[in-house]
């Protein structure tokens, strides 16, 4: 299986205008955080090993994706100093676990069939080839010229008018043109690798589709509509906010075990078709058996790792996990029924959570979800059938979060549904 690598390292200087908190990898496009719009491709075509290269507060990867996404295994490659794109993929190298690599740009996407790509790039026995895709104004990018053999012969200057193919930001590279790259200082695919490349052979790919880049305030504005999903509400992807334990999960009291993690029947299943209906997935706990003291962070990372794992073997993935550590005498902002969790998801991700939906078992959910004007789902498990008898009221009642799932996508896709606008 051919390992993948994400090129995610880059420090996003053209788009600090508009991010600045974050690597530019993690900006919010359409309700969902760049980068899983590419590990979603990577998962859709059947991989199963990425590796991300991290630069530029490159400690929020792991802590905003994990070590699953899922079925693709994700694994990190930290440069402690800019190495450039084939110096990072340079140090990288120990982690690729194919004889070729597929490396993508982490700030552009491009829609390809990336099997067919790898099948033409050993069709044609070569060591390096690019994905070319055209576009009506290459003079941005710099066009790419190929000959009648698909070889690269040349690589145009940028601001040159006219439509063109370019450089798509997706390669097939050998591992031992990538062991050619000199360790440990900067250097560039671009212009440094590929110009010295085409004097061996580097080939062109002209199978790239729709293509977007998010580099400049102008091009992340463009591509908020690039991938606003069908059915979105003022162009952004419509969230449900989960609750964890005894909606997702079996409730377990203050749940320390990894062990213990067993999701409940139907859950994975409700998830994916959620996701499969264009919606975001984001899980909102309470957690304060931390706060307690009878657990810490990392115990509590090793759980949703865990949940991750198993989410990722029934192909589902979250958005997001938001959770608070207090314990209710804190009076912090982010426990639930306060919505904290919510606003701080809301700014990762700039969905409107008046448009969103939640899922809970309890009343701490149900009420936070009225707060931030979401729709509101009881579900019976968990503590849901007692707080049903003791006449908690969401604006609906279902047996687990896949019944959940079947009404949200009847209400958004079927008749009433424009009527929908959450917490009465």
């Amino acid at each position: 299986m051919t390992s993948a690598v994400i090129l995610a390292g880059g420090m996003g200087s053209r788009l600090r205008p508009v991010v600045d908190d974050r690597p530019k990898v993690l900006a919010p496009v359409a309700g969902r955080l760049f980068l899983a719009y590419l590990l979603h491709q990577l998962a859709d075509a059947g991989f199963e090993d990425a590796v991300l290269c991290t630069g530029y507060m490159g400690d929020q990867l792991p802590n905003a994706f994990g070590s699953r996404f899922r079925k693709l295994n994700l694994h990190y490659s930290l440069e402690e100093k800019p190495l450039g794109t084939a110096g990072a993929l340079r140090q990288a190298l120990s982690l690729i676990r194919s004889e070729t690599a597929l490396v993508l740009n982490g700030d552009s996407y491009c829609q390809t069939d990336l099997a067919e790509f790898l099948s033409w790039h050993h069709d044609k026995g070569a060591d390096a080839s690019i994905v070319l895709t055209e576009v009506p104004d290459a003079s941005r990018f710099g066009s790419v010229e190929t000959d009648a053999s698909d070889r690269i012969v040349r690589f145009g200057e940028k601001d040159s008018s006219g439509s063109g193919w370019i450089n798509a930001g997706i390669y097939a590279i050998s591992r031992h043109y990538l062991a050619r790259i000199t360790d440990g200082i900067p250097v560039s695919l671009e212009r440094e690798c590929f110009p010295e490349w085409i004097k061996d052979e580097l080939f062109g790919y002209r199978g790239g589709g729709r293509f977007i880049d998010i580099g400049t305030p102008g091009s992340f504005a463009e591509a908020q509509e690039f991938f606003s999903p069908l059915g979105s509400l003022r162009g952004c992807r419509r969230h449900v906010l989960l609750d964890r334990d005894g909606t997702v999960n079996v409730e377990r009291d203050y749940l320390s075990d990894p062990a213990q993690v067993k999701l409940l029947p139907g859950a994975a299943a409700g998830m994916k078709k959620l996701l499969d209906h264009g919606f975001g997935l984001t899980l909102v706990t309470n957690q304060a058996g931390i706060g307690h003291g009878y657990f810490d962070l990392s115990r509590l990372n090793q759980i949703h790792e865990k949940l991750r794992a198993l989410l990722g073997d029934e192909d589902v993935a979250l958005d997001g996990i938001y959770f608070c550590p207090h314990a209710p005498q804190d009076q912090c902002a982010c426990r639930k029924p306060r919505t904290g969790m919510i606003d701080r998801a809301v700014s990762d991700m700039r969905f409107d959570p008046v448009h969103a939906f939640l899922i809970g078992d309890k009343a701490c959910d149900i009420e936070m979800g009225r707060t931030a004007g979401a729709t509101t789902f009881l579900v019976r498990t968990g503590y849901g059938a007692q707080e049903e008898a003791a006449g908690l009221c969401a604006d609906f009642t279902v047996e687990n979060l896949l019944e959940a799932a079947h009404l949200i996508v009847k209400l958004t896709t079927g008749e009433g549904a424009e009527n929908l606008g959450g917490g009465r």
